[in-house]
């Protein structure tokens, strides 16, 4: 470790598995990548008796990773009760996960470090998202960003917006450790889909949050890894959930604004988010004719 390392905060990288190897190799050779020095990872799987692929690949990357660390659970333990267990693995002051089929640019870990270390109100800052909808279908998207010193000006940015690209940035631990996701109500209590967002809210509220206008600075999500988007293959239960779930978003923002927020501010926030949620619903609504239409033409 040389002396510029010494002189680098620390960044933890938490890397949630589960019986994916290979698209875990490509995470952590990403990592091994990075230009910045003073990192150290934790891969935690979840695959349980189960995992001994993952930690063949883990131990390939020793060398070029000297801070990691494989954990294996006993059990799967669920996927935010392991992303959260990363989280408290943490020994520096930055922390970002990682999904196992996810990847960043050599240049993603610094670059975000410079950002959160010049702006001491900074609480998360992200990257530009390269949306792989495919081996070969590329998509950059600009990140928002919520730099407002205002409180209530973030959160009403975020709430309109309800863009979760920053989950995958570079976070201060000690703000990020005091978000929670409470869960949902019926008919999605099992449910964690866009349960980022519920998290997400704390940490606007707690401090800015900024975007890197450098487009090489990059997060590589690939989507097609574990999501079908593609549309009208949803069944009318299944958009009925979903928009239960997004009113269930909306409320949990409003209770987690109301510890901090007066009676104006808490308006403001409902409006917003009824004015969002009707604005989504009105995109949503050719998923749900196409849906029964589909559902007819089938009986």
């Amino acid at each position: 470790m040389g002396p510029q390392t010494v002189m680098q905060p620390l960044v933890t990288i938490g890397v949630p598995t589960f019986q994916r190897p290979e698209l875990l190799r490509r995470a952590l050779a990403a990592i091994a990548s990075q230009d910045y020095e003073n990192l150290e990872v934790v891969v935690a799987d979840n695959s349980g008796a189960d995992g001994s692929s993952a930690e063949h690949v883990v131990d390939a990357f020793s060398q070029a990773i000297p801070q990691l660390r494989y954990i294996r659970h006993s059990q799967n333990i669920g996927a935010i009760e392991n992303f959260r267990f990363l989280l408290a693995q943490a020994d520096g002051p930055y922390f970002m996960w990682l999904a196992d089929d996810d990847e960043i640019s050599p240049n993603y870990v610094s670059a975000l470090v410079r950002l959160l270390e010049s702006d001491p109100h900074a609480a998360a800052a992200a990257g530009h998202w390269i949306l792989m909808r495919g081996e070969h279908d590329r998509q950059l998207v600009r990140p928002s960003a919520f730099p407002q010193v205002s409180p209530l000006r973030r959160v009403v940015r975020f709430v309109w917006h309800s863009d979760d690209a920053f989950f995958y940035g570079l976070h201060r631990a000690t703000i990020l450790r005091q978000a929670s996701f409470p869960g949902y109500w019926w008919p999605n209590g099992a449910q964690i889909v866009n349960w980022a967002y519920v998290l997400l809210i704390d940490v606007v509220l707690r401090g800015k949050v900024l975007a890197s206008p450098d487009e090489s600075v990059q997060f590589i999500n690939h989507e097609y890894t574990h999501k079908d988007h593609r549309l009208g293959r949803r069944s009318l239960a299944e958009l009925f959930r979903r928009a239960m779930r997004r009113v269930n978003v909306h409320v949990l923002f409003w209770r987690k604004c109301a510890t901090q927020m007066n009676a104006r501010s808490l308006g403001l926030v409902a409006a917003t988010s009824v004015a969002s949620l009707l604005i989504e619903a009105a995109r949503n609504l050719p998923r749900v004719v196409r849906s029964i239409t589909v559902k007819k033409a089938a009986s």
